[in-house]
């Protein structure tokens, strides 16, 4: 409601300035003058109240935050590449691997305002990966609510035991540099803000 008085005071200002503007050409005299003087300060001060509010209305933030759980291998079987007696400790056995990266994800309302109809989406998510909740189905999210939910990254490779164990500390990152968690949600007033979380740089961008 507010903003629609301002929106409606800008044009009836605006009005008052063309109406003016013509007086004065038809006429020259300085009543006109001083009518468009006064009509376009007051055109600015309502166009600089309504920019001024719009930047400081309190609006929801829902932020993410991701923490590390645990990392891990499993040997699923080895391969056909295997001499047929193996040396054990000696041979470095060719394998199959599940490799498993699990990390906590945080979810909270940084704001003095509630998310309503809250979703989520994904940019460039890896396959298999899951998200174990059951987040995007969540109540509204009230000011300094927080949620944690487990992020899960699975991965299957062929290597020996080394090969594993680099991969399990190299590749996570490689495999979700361009993942981004894309997080919609409104006000009480059915307005719509979205935040996007850089999953590498663990950064939220508010828009």
């Amino acid at each position: 409601m507010k903003i629609l008085k301002n929106i409606v005071t800008i044009v009836v200002e605006i009005a008052i300035l063309i109406l003016g503007l013509i007086w004065y050409l038809r006429t020259k005299e300085e009543e006109p003058l001083i009518v468009m003087i006064g009509s376009g300060g007051f055109l600015i001060a309502s166009i600089l109240t309504k920019i001024f509010d719009k930047n400081e209305k309190p609006r929801p933030k829902v932020v993410f935050h991701r923490k590390k759980n645990f990392t891990m291998r499993g040997p699923l079987g080895y391969t056909a590449n295997n001499p047929r007696v193996i040396r054990v400790g000696i041979d470095k056995v060719e394998q199959y691997w599940y490799l498993d990266w699990s990390y906590n994800l945080e979810v909270r309302n940084n704001s003095s305002v509630t998310a309503y109809n809250y979703q989520i989406e994904y940019e460039n998510k890896p396959d298999k990966t899951e998200l174990k909740s059951d987040i995007g189905k969540i109540q509204p999210i009230k000011p300094d609510d927080k949620f944690e939910f487990r992020f899960k990254l699975t991965q299957n490779v062929v290597g020996n035991h080394l090969d594993a164990d680099r991969y399990l500390k190299e590749n996570a990152d490689i495999l979700l540099k361009d993942m981004k968690i894309i997080s919609k949600y409104e006000d009480e007033f059915g307005n719509l803000y979205k935040t996007e979380y850089d999953w590498i740089n663990d950064s939220n961008i508010f828009k």
